[in-house]
């Protein structure tokens, strides 16, 4: 008897699953960015993070993105809450660019700012040319990150 009422169960939750709609929108600017959150911001940065440290493409110029990123992320010990914090001070410091999506903010702050050191040596060791950079915000306006080296250094002053 146990097994027909398992399988009732079962069978209704499956039905029942299928009446709630899935929520996995895709941000299309600043404004929706804002809506989600602090925890829905950092679930949502990470997804990101997670994409472009994956992502190759048999390319070796989006493969060493991937690298540099995923170095990046290590070195600086990133954490969702770190990444969407610097794609909301990538939307507050370029406020032309709040039409973008969180993407877009992502590569401005991390690709062409904080991580570029780490995909400039990826591309070094995969014998590509090093990629034009933005300037770095200024450490007062970033998150809570470290740049390639800023521990040796740190500790060569003490």
């Amino acid at each position: 008897m146990e097994y027909p009422m398992r399988r009732f169960a079962l069978a209704a939750l499956a039905a029942l699953s299928l009446t709630v709609p899935a929520r996995a929108d895709f941000i299309k600017n600043a404004a929706e960015w804002q809506r989600l959150g602090p925890d829905g911001q950092a679930a949502y940065a990470m997804g990101i993070y997670d994409v472009m440290t994956v992502v190759t493409a048999d390319n070796k110029y989006t493969a060493a993105r991937a690298l540099g990123l995923r170095a990046c992320g290590v070195s600086l010990q990133l954490k969702g809450a770190m990444v969407a914090q610097a794609i909301n001070i990538f939307y507050r410091d370029h406020p032309e660019q709040r039409v973008a999506t969180p993407f877009v903010a992502f590569n401005g702050y991390f690709e062409r700012g904080a991580c570029s050191p780490f995909i400039n040596e990826a591309r070094k060791e995969m014998g590509l040319p090093p990629m034009k950079s933005a300037p770095v915000p200024e450490l007062g306006q970033q998150p809570d990150v470290q740049q390639p080296g800023q521990n040796e250094q740190q500790q060569n002053m003490q």
